[in-house]
């Protein structure tokens, strides 16, 4: 085939047109990078909500046995009445646990093994001392503990909870979880309740805190209670 010659006019036009096609591809691949930065950009927005509700979720459950008791403040787990704790910590089983497989005495109550009570305890609050297993009493409520058996009597009586959780916001910074916890009431519902995050309708907000979770083994647990900042 013999080969094609161009005038320097011609050749001119064939380097613009080349130059051209360069340039719309340029911004043909600029175009579909911005598509995948903005699809990805939503999609990472719509899975941060996502895991930002579970989470949220999640922490309302840890933090429900210990809201419907409504502790004082402290400003840390060993400043803490450790008569609160140790009920949160029962509580706590009670609403996570398989309670079938619990014994009970001759006045049907509850025979709950101390350990359980430690583990549970260690899952709310981490590595802070374990409370003595003791007899104790909070209001008309009486949790006896058996030496023999060593297992706590659950009283037959059911929580007298006044308040449920609802986690409101969560502020994470380096080990350290703060979170907004909203005190809310139902009219017509006892027991220990999670609210779920986004839901605004069946319950009235009385007060808020802010719970304080710490990092430890890859686990987030209770540190501190206080007053929420906006209060």
């Amino acid at each position: 085939m013999a080969k094609v010659k161009y005038t320097k006019a011609q050749r001119a036009r064939i380097r613009r047109r080349r130059f051209r096609q360069l340039i719309g591809a340029g911004f043909l691949l600029l175009a579909l990078v911005g598509v995948f930065s903005i699809v990805s950009f939503v999609i990472g927005k719509v899975r941060t909500r996502k895991d930002d509700g579970e989470l949220k979720l999640e922490y309302a459950k840890l933090i429900a046995p210990l809201v419907a008791l409504d502790p004082v403040p402290f400003e840390s787990v060993d400043k803490a009445k450790p008569e609160i704790l140790e009920e949160a910590s029962i509580w706590s089983i009670i609403y996570n646990e398989d309670t079938t497989k619990y014994q009970r005495n001759e006045n049907d109550q509850m025979m709950i093994p101390a350990v359980d009570v430690d583990r549970h305890f260690k899952k709310l609050f981490g590595s802070a001392s374990l409370p003595e297993h003791v007899t104790f009493s909070d209001g008309d409520l009486t949790f006896e503990y058996n030496e023999e058996t060593e297992s706590y009597l659950l009283p037959i009586t059911g929580l007298p909870s006044s308040y449920f959780p609802r986690v409101a916001a969560i502020d994470s910074s380096g080990s350290t979880r703060t979170l907004t916890v909203e005190y809310v009431t139902y009219a017509d519902q006892t027991g220990i309740a999670i609210v779920l995050p986004g839901d605004d309708s069946g319950y009235q907000v009385v007060k808020k805190m802010e719970y304080i979770l710490l990092k430890e083994g890859g686990e987030y647990h209770i540190y501190s209670v206080k007053y929420a900042s906006a209060q």
